[in-house]
């Protein structure tokens, strides 16, 4: 894969629906491919430099590999995250990922609604039944530190796709064991995904 070939381009998918979604102060948009890893380690190296912790720079980068790893295995052709968050800017260990679901045999997701609805609590988003959303928890391990993931799913059809094809966008919120899943400030910031989400605007042409 060249630097300039995205995942979508190299598997020969066809042309990600076009939108628009509001982001939070600092949060940037990007492509996953191989010229935005490159980016974004190097911004992390100089931020390592700049706070004179350069021995934290290897294990960040194996990190950020791995993040891009599971974003290509997960299919996700975008993602947004607070890559230019400053000081002013809210303070989130959190992205948002961009993929497309569809059936194997091709056929409607409503079956797929029907069962997260079930199986996994799926509502509507803000009562906007065109985007159902739902939870999953799980630990994971960073170095010796553990902490909780909180992955918010949301899953809108792709216009003009018979329901066939669907936009999911996938929240990673993380959090210390320490802070529970009732803390305001946890509690708002899965509010403020929300409202990215429920700004979902359809780019026409």
């Amino acid at each position: 894969m060249t630097t300039r070939q995205t995942l979508r381009e190299e598997l020969h998918l066809p042309e990600a629906p076009r939108f628009e979604i509001e982001l939070p102060p600092g949060w940037s948009r990007r492509e996953v491919s191989s010229d935005t890893l490159t980016e974004i380690s190097a911004a992390a190296k100089r931020n390592m430099m700049k706070a004179h912790q350069p021995q934290m720079y290897g294990a960040v980068e194996r990190l950020l590999h791995e993040a891009f790893d599971g974003m290509k295995r997960a299919g996700a052709f975008e993602f947004f995250a607070p890559i230019e968050a400053s000081a002013e800017a809210p303070s989130m260990v959190a992205s948002l990922l961009a993929r497309i679901r569809r059936t194997q045999d091709g056929q409607s997701l409503d079956r797929l609604v029907s069962d997260l609805i079930r199986v996994k609590g799926a509502a509507p988003l803000l009562g906007d039944k065109r985007t159902i959303r739902y939870e999953d928890i799980e630990n994971v391990r960073v170095e010796t530190e553990t902490f909780v993931n909180h992955s918010v799913t949301y899953l809108t059809p792709v216009p003009g796709s018979k329901r066939r094809r669907a936009l999911e966008l996938v929240a990673s919120l993380v959090r210390p064991v320490a802070v529970g899943p009732e803390s305001e400030h946890f509690i708002a910031q899965k509010y403020v995904m929300d409202l990215c989400v429920a700004s979902l605007r359809w780019s026409r042409g």
